[in-house]
């Protein structure tokens, strides 16, 4: 018997575990785009809704409301919380959804005290399409961490099994 021919065999159950990975690999990634995709631009504001905490030179203080993580905020005014005043828009900086205090402002009397503030922003909202493939990604992505590597110890074994009995198992006894 031809040892070779049993090891050529074996050729299409390894490329066909490699097809199956390469196309659940290529699954996951088109099913996390849509769900990317089909999330919805949405927008809401607040009237002197209060900072979380003070806001201070070199740290940043997060607006509250919720926001997402990829919410982005547009600042109309904040007034100082204790003495209602108007705090001048050249004192802070909104990135992200972050207040952050400019060292050299005009009045640094405000620095390190409690504000509200009036701002929109606007954040991507979840539909029912997004949740989905959230739910089929999540999914999918455990079945891959799961059981593909048990298919493919199991597979592999099954290689080498069948490469020593080839080897072995087909010698004439006397």
């Amino acid at each position: 018997m031809n040892k070779k021919g049993n090891i050529n065999q074996l050729f299409p159950s390894v490329l066909t575990l490699i097809l199956v990975g390469a196309l659940l690999c290529i699954g996951i990634l088109i099913i996390s785009n849509m769900q990317t995709a089909s999330l919805v631009s949405a927008t809401s504001s607040y009237v002197n809704e209060s900072v979380v905490d003070a806001v201070t030179d070199g740290t940043s203080s997060l607006l509250t409301g919720g926001h997402s993580v990829n919410a982005l905020c547009s600042v109309a005014a904040c007034i100082n919380r204790t003495g209602s005043t108007l705090i001048p828009a050249a004192d802070y900086v909104a990135t992200n959804c972050n207040l952050n205090w400019v060292t050299n402002s005009t009045a640094p009397i405000y620095n390190n005290t409690l504000w509200n503030c009036t701002y929109s922003y606007t954040f991507s909202n979840a539909t029912s399409a997004s949740t989905a493939m959230g739910s089929v990604n999540t999914s999918l992505s455990a079945l891959a961490v799961t059981w593909l590597p048990i298919i493919i110890v199991v597979i592999a074994a099954g290689i080498v099994l069948a490469i020593l009995l080839g080897a072995f198992g087909t010698g004439k006894r006397k």
